[in-house]
Order: C-alpha cells, then structure tokens, then sequence
C-alpha cells in the first residue's frame, strides 16, 4: 500500500474518531464557538488551549448543552475574567473574586440605599453619594443625569469650596449618565478617557469638548443646566469602597489626573474593563472582557484603583461627620 495513501487514512481515521468522541455534536460545535468568540475578542487569551482541552475532556460523555453550562464558572475562572460570564436559558455561569475585601456595612447599605444622597458639609462642603444603577438598556441616561444635576443645583452656592463625590455605593451600571451629570467636575476641551485593546490600540475616548460630552465622537446631551457653575479646578474628593465596581470605577478613573483631586477610601473591586455580549446561540451568549480602561493621562488600569489615601472601614452613612473616609476628606479639603 502507498505510505502517502496509509498515512491520510490513518488522519481521516483520527479525525472521523475525535468527531465522534462525543456523545452529542451539538456539544463540540457550542464549545467550538464559545472558544472562537474569546479567542478573537478577550483580553485574556493566555490559557485558552488548555481551556478548550479541559471543555472537551469534561463534556465528551454528556448528553446536551444544559450540562455543560455550569463547566463554564472555571473557564472564567482560567480566562481570569469575573467581570464576564456565559448567559445561557436566562441563567449566567461566571466566577467570582473568592478573595475581594469586603466590608458588612456598607454590604447592607447597598441593599436600601438605592438612589442619589446630597447635602452640605461645614456650610462650605458639598457632599453628593450616587449609588449603582441598572441601566444597561440605555433608557434611563436623561433621567439619571438630570437627577445628579439636581442634587448638585440643591446644595452648590458661592459658599461651597470643595466637593466629596462619595461612590462606596455604586456597584456599576451605565457609567455615562453618571460622566454626563459630573461633566463640569471632570474638565473641559480633555479627553479624560477611555479603552485600550489588548495590544493597546484605542478603542475609544471619553471627551469632553466646548462643555458637551462626547462618547467615541458621539454627543451625549444634558436635559438640566446647572444653576450654579462649578468652578475650575474646585478641590474634589473621591470616597471608594471594596464596592466601587465597573461604572464606579470607571467614574473614578474619569477624575484621576485632574487637579486637586484625591481618592480616599479603600482599594476598587477590580471591574476595570470594558464588557461586550456576543452570541453563541438562540439559547447562549457570552460576556467577555475585551478592553482596559485608560485615564486621561493615558495609565492603562488593567486591576482595581488604589485610593492615594487609604481608609479601610469606619463607614458611617447616617452621622457623616463621624465617618472616617469623610472626616479623611474634609482634612484634605481645609488643606
């Protein structure tokens, strides 16, 4: 028999049996695109043939696409990426930081206090908390933006020297009506952000420009005007948490470079990337981590942000005065 002629037999042979080391075809080819979609779009693609080598070894004896859903938790686990996860049948299969801070607290606090908080410090400090939000469908930016602008139009006078802008609480959600309600604290003509690929190539900037917002070059416009304008370079203080996660932090990254600006509180949750949706099928889709973010002097943040004071507990939400972030805060603002 020709070698050539035994050698692509024996290949056939090897192929044809691995195709049908699966109980069901179905499974292979979900893996398959599940593996292609993290390999064009991750940025974390390091362990990805052990990753795939894993998947098949585990699920060649299953019997359909429901059971391979859970095996789904350590491929996160290995990709390193908690910030996604796999949607299937309305269910999501991610991994979360066993080893995150945590702080009970303000853990509660989360759970009740929901919405935006203002009030005047000393008579000369304006203090405005903005909780998480749920917007990922885009449908509440006006609403959200407006409602930051009225806090601030509540309590901003010539009286105010300085600002706290307190985000122990907000956990992520959509970070642009939170940029469009601050956007005269952040700066102006400044590109003050934005996303880096894995191979650090841009991916898109946050600007702002002759006092409009602009995403990418898209214009995001405000319903409410402040009454009162907020002055240049007023002293501003950031409060953080262990909770401060994913639009929180991104609203963080947005005021790191600005002058007169400090963090204090405690180290971020480490959400510091841009996630994106793909879908795998009619059933499935996958959530993966595909940018970094950068702050308007170009640091790429590829983990949590480090406060440039840190203040591990001593929360106190009811009695600001006596909570220790805050009494933090207003010591570097009477500096």
């Amino acid at each position: 028999m020709n070698k050539y002629f035994l050698l692509v037999c024996l290949l056939l042979l090897s192929t044809f049996s691995f195709s049908q080391g699966f109980k069901n075809d179905s499974i292979k080819s979900f893996i398959d695109k599940s593996i292609e979609l993290i390999e064009v779009n991750s940025i974390h693609i390091e362990n990805l043939s052990n990753i795939r080598n894993e998947l098949y070894n585990k699920s060649r004896n299953l019997n359909s696409v429901d059971e391979i859903a859970p095996l789904y938790e350590q491929v996160f686990k290995q990709l390193n990426d908690y910030h996604g996860g796999l949607k299937y049948k309305g269910k999501t299969y991610g991994w979360s930081n066993s080893n995150a801070m945590t702080n009970v607290y303000l853990k509660d606090k989360i759970k009740i206090d929901k919405g935006t908080f203002s009030k005047v410090i000393d008579k000369k400090i304006g203090y405005i908390r903005i909780a998480g939000n749920n917007d990922f469908a885009f449908k509440k930016v006006d609403s959200l933006a407006d409602d930051i602008v009225s806090h601030i139009n509540h309590i901003n006078s010539n009286k105010i020297k300085g600002w706290i802008i307190d985000l122990r609480l907000n956990t992520g959600g959509n970070m642009y009506p939170i940029f469009l309600g601050l956007k005269e604290f952040i700066g102006n003509n400044i590109i003050f952000g934005g996303f880096r690929d894995a191979h650090n190539k841009p991916t898109g900037n946050w600007e702002i420009k002759e006092g409009r917002l602009l995403i990418d070059g898209v214009v995001l416009n405000r319903k409410t005007d402040l009454d009162y304008p907020i002055k240049t370079d007023i002293p501003v203080v950031i409060l953080t948490s262990c909770y401060t996660a994913s639009a929180g932090e991104m609203t963080a990254i947005s005021f790191i470079g600005r002058n007169n600006t400090f963090i204090v509180g405690e180290p971020t949750a480490n959400y510091t990337t841009a996630v994106q949706g793909f879908e795998i099928n009619s059933d499935a889709g996958i959530n993966l981590s595909t940018d970094y973010v950068v702050d308007r002097n170009l640091k790429v943040y590829k983990s949590n942000i480090l406060p440039d004071f840190e203040v591990l507990g001593g929360d106190n939400l009811e009695d600001l005065k006596n909570d220790h972030k805050i009494i933090k805060a207003l010591e570097l603002l009477k500096k």
